[in-house]
């Protein structure tokens, strides 16, 4: 990325999973060279001992400008209002409105489905592990256009991480006929999609390494079934009507709220 790259916003407070977001992005502001900003929503105005901590710590990390901001306001809207302009917004998962079982806080669930720019999701296996750093990024690819946004993002973390794309395209034979020849068809026909995305990738990106994977299953067990060796699953968010295949709006909120790995959602910016 270019030198005067948008900045990488951190949605933080004082817990183990915020300070993981924020070294999680520290990573990707160093990679990058893009500014780090840790916003905190409070309403105080004296900046907290652990803000400056953390904010020292993303410096360690490597992140060449890395700064705090205080604001007044509930954290969604702060952080929605911040982030118009961001090349990505990150958030910790185990925050408050993580209820037994979901993964994902009330903020965090909003931001992914609202904010403009791509939002990570970030956390480990459980509470208070950090996030893998080693692992593929996982990428749930259709036949989309949107889908191209997907991959690029996930190449973009993966050069950054010095990891290699998993590019995983699902398909399903329920209520499809046609015997045996038929499901062969079908599956000739999801490998051809498959081919198409990553040859794609992989003629934007040359250095990318693109590992290609068809799945005869349901989109989102497919994708939660390889999320606890991956780094990050990315996948997108469609804010057109949903149809079928990797993209579908539940595929992306059942990551969101059970995926065991960071998760990065990235919007449809098709006009």
């Amino acid at each position: 990325m270019s030198a005067q790259a948008a900045a990488i916003i951190v949605g933080v407070d004082d817990s183990p999973s915020a300070a993981h977001a924020a070294l999680w992005a520290a990573d990707l502001a160093s990679a990058w060279d893009a500014p780090l900003r840790l916003v905190h929503a409070t309403s105080t105005t004296e900046e907290p001992d652990w803000l400056r901590e953390l904010r020292d710590a993303a410096l360690r990390a490597g992140a060449m400008d890395a700064s705090v901001e205080l604001a007044s306001g509930e954290p969604a809207g702060v952080l929605l209002e911040r982030s118009n302009h961001a090349e990505l917004l990150v958030v910790g998962s185990y925050g408050e409105g993580a209820n037994a079982g979901l993964l994902a806080g009330s903020t965090a669930q909003a931001l992914v489905e609202r904010a403009r720019p791509a939002v990570a999701v970030v956390r480990g296996l459980e509470p208070g592990i950090a996030p893998r750093r080693d692992g593929p990024i996982v990428v749930g690819v259709d036949g989309s256009a949107v889908a191209v946004a997907v991959l690029n993002r996930a190449a973009d973390l993966a050069a950054a991480f010095g990891a290699h794309v998993l590019a995983l395209h699902v398909w399903s034979g329920v209520g499809r006929s046609g015997g045996p020849s038929g499901q062969g068809a079908v599956a000739a026909e999801a490998q051809r999609v498959l081919d198409t995305q990553a040859d794609g990738l992989q003629a934007r990106r040359p250095a990318a390494v693109v590992e290609r994977r068809v799945v005869a299953d349901h989109p989102l067990r497919a994708l939660l079934a390889q999320a606890p060796s991956a780094r990050a699953v990315v996948v997108g968010r469609s804010d057109r009507p949903p149809s079928a295949g990797i993209l579908l709006g539940s595929t992306c909120r059942g990551l969101v709220e059970f995926a065991p790995c960071s998760v990065v959602v990235v919007p449809d910016v098709r006009t």
